[in-house]
C-alpha cells in the first residue's frame, strides 16, 4: 500500500473509532441519568421518576446494539491492531458494563415502586442509611467514565481503590439488617426489598471498577484487577455447582412445590365438600413442610465459615425464608378450607380453580431459575444469565396477570354473594391464592439481585 493509501485507511479508522467513542459517550450519559435518577427517586419516594428510569433501559440496550455493530464493522473492514484494537475491545467491555449498570438502576426502580414508605421505616428502626453508599457508587461510575474519556490510568486506579470502601459499607448495612431481622423489628419482605437495593448499589460500584480496568487495559495492555479476582472463582466453579448446599437448595424447592401441587385437588375437594380429603391433604402438606424445614436447617449447618457461593449468606438465608413462605401459604389456605364452607356458584368455583392454576404458574420456573442463576454465578455462562432473566420476566408477568384476575374475581364475589360471611371468607381465600404468585415474585427478585453480579 502506498503512503496516500495508508493515510486514507488511518483517516477511515479514526473516523470509525470516533463514532464508536461518541456512541459510548451517549450511552454513558443515559446510564448516568438512570443511576442519578433512581437515587433521587429513592430519597424523594418519587414513583413517577422510578417509572421513567425503567423506560430508559430500552434506550441503553439500543446504544449497546449500535456499539456492537459498529465494533464488528471496524474489526471486519479496518482490522485494528495494538492500541486501536485495545480501544475497540475496551469500548465493548465498557458498553457491556454500562448495560448491566442500567439493569441495576432498573432493579432499584422496580423495588422503589413496591417499597412505598418501607425504606424510611427500615432506616429508622434498623439504624441504617443507604444514601452514602449510593453517592459513592455513583461517584465511582462517573469517575471511571471520566478516566476513560481522559485515558487517565491514575484516575482509573483510584476508582479501583475505592471498591473496598463500598464493600465495607455494604457489610455494615448487611450486619445491621441481619440483626434487625433476627430481632423481629422489621418483616422479611421489607428487609428483602431493602437488601436488593443495597446489592444493586454495590454491583454498580463493581461495574465501575470493571470500566476502570478497561481503561487500564487500553493504556497498559492488561487488566489489573479482574484477572486476579475471577480466576479463583472459575477454578472452584464446578465444585460449587454440584455442592451439597446446592443439592439441598434444590431438594427444598422441590418439597415446596410438592406442597403447592396439592392445593388444586384440595380446593376441588373443598368445593365438593369432601372435608375428609381436605384434612388428608392438610396432614400431607404439614408432613412435607416439616421435611422442608429440616432441609433448611441442614443448609444452614452445611454452610462453612468461608465463602461457599459468590453470594452473601444473609442473602441466601433471605432467599430460603422467602421460598419457605410458599409452603406457609399452602398451610394457610388449607386452614381456611377447614374454617368455613362458602356457598358459591359452579361458575365461580371454576374461576377460583383457574386463578389457583394461574398463580401456581409463577412457581413452575423457580427450579430452572435457581439452576441458571448458579450456573452464571459460578461459571459466568452468559446464556444462563439470559435464560434466568427471561424466566424471571415471565414470573413477574404471571404475578401481574394473577393480581388483575384476583381483582376482577373479587368484584364478581361482591356482585353475586349476599351472605357476608361467605363473601369475606371467599375474599380471604382469593388473597392467599394470589399471594402464591406474589411470594414467587419475591423469591425471584432475590435471584435477580444475584444475577446482577
Amino acid at each position: 500500500m502506498d503512503k496516500n493509501g495508508g493515510l486514507m485507511v488511518r483517516i477511515a479508522l479514526n473516523r470509525e473509532l470516533q463514532i464508536l467513542h461518541s456512541l459510548l459517550y451517549e450511552m454513558a450519559k443515559v446510564v448516568d441519568e438512570m443511576v442519578r435518577g433512581v437515587i433521587f427517586s429513592y430519597q424523594k419516594r418519587d414513583r413517577l421518576r422510578a417509572e421513567e428510569i425503567i423506560k430508559l433501559d430500552d434506550q441503553v440496550d439500543h446504544y449497546e446494539h449500535l456499539i456492537n455493530i459498529t465494533a464488528l464493522e471496524i474489526f471486519a473492514l479496518q482490522q485494528p491492531v495494538a492500541r486501536d484494537l485495545r480501544r475497540v475491545i475496551s469500548v465493548l467491555e465498557i458498553a457491556k458494563n454500562l448495560e448491566r449498570t442500567a439493569d441495576q438502576a432498573v432493579n432499584i426502580a422496580e423495588m422503589i415502586l413496591e417499597f412505598e414508605e418501607e425504606g424510611e421505616l427500615i432506616e429508622k428502626k434498623c439504624g441504617v442509611e443507604i444514601s452514602p453508599m449510593a453517592r459513592e457508587s455513583l461517584s465511582m461510575l462517573e469517575d471511571a467514565m471520566k478516566a476513560y474519556l481522559e485515558e487517565n490510568k491514575d484516575s482509573a486506579m483510584r476508582v479501583l481503590a475505592r471498591d473496598d470502601l463500598v464493600d465495607a459499607m455494604k457489610e455494615e448495612l448487611r450486619q445491621k439488617l441481619e440483626a434487625c431481622l433476627n430481632n423481629g423489628l422489621i418483616g422479611g419482605r421489607c428487609l428483602l426489598n431493602y437488601f436488593v437495593i443495597v446489592e444493586n448499589l454495590e454491583r454498580i460500584a463493581d461495574l465501575a471498577c470493571n470500566i476502570a480496568e478497561a481503561v487500564i487495559f487500553v493504556i497498559e495492555g492488561q487488566f489489573m484487577r479482574g484477572l486476579k479476582e475471577k480466576k479463583p472463582t472459575l477454578e472452584v466453579a464446578p465444585a460449587l455447582e454440584e455442592s451439597l448446599t446446592f443439592q439441598l437448595m434444590k431438594r427444598h424447592l422441590r418439597l415446596i412445590k410438592e406442597c403447592l401441587d396439592r392445593l388444586h385437588p384440595a380446593l376441588s375437594a373443598y368445593f365438593e365438600e369432601d372435608m375428609e380429603k381436605v384434612e388428608e391433604i392438610d396432614l400431607h402438606i404439614r408432613d412435607i413442610e416439616r421435611e422442608a424445614d429440616k432441609i433448611k436447617t441442614s443448609i444452614r449447618s452445611h454452610l462453612p465459615k468461608g465463602l461457599i457461593l459468590p453470594v452473601e449468606k444473609f442473602e441466601l438465608f433471605l432467599y430460603l425464608k422467602e421460598q419457605d413462605s410458599l409452603a406457609d401459604l399452602a398451610e394457610e389456605l388449607l386452614n381456611l378450607f377447614m374454617y368455613h364452607q362458602i356457598k358459591i356458584s359452579e361458575a365461580l368455583k371454576e374461576e377460583f380453580l383457574k386463578l389457583l392454576e394461574q398463580s401456581l404458574e409463577a412457581v413452575s420456573p423457580l427450579e430452572e431459575i435457581v439452576v441458571k442463576t448458579l450456573g452464571y454465578l459460578t461459571n459466568w455462562r452468559e446464556e444462563d444469565r439470559e435464560r434466568a432473566k427471561e424466566l424471571i420476566r415471565k414470573v413477574r408477568e404471571t404475578q401481574f396477570i394473577t393480581e388483575e384476575r384476583t381483582h376482577k374475581l373479587k368484584l364478581r364475589l361482591y356482585r353475586e354473594i349476599d351472605n357476608l360471611k361467605d363473601l369475606l371468607h371467599g375474599e380471604r381465600i382469593l388473597d392467599v391464592i394470589a399471594k402464591i404468585s406474589s411470594r414467587a415474585e419475591n423469591t425471584v427478585d432475590l435471584l435477580r439481585a444475584m444475577l446482577a453480579r
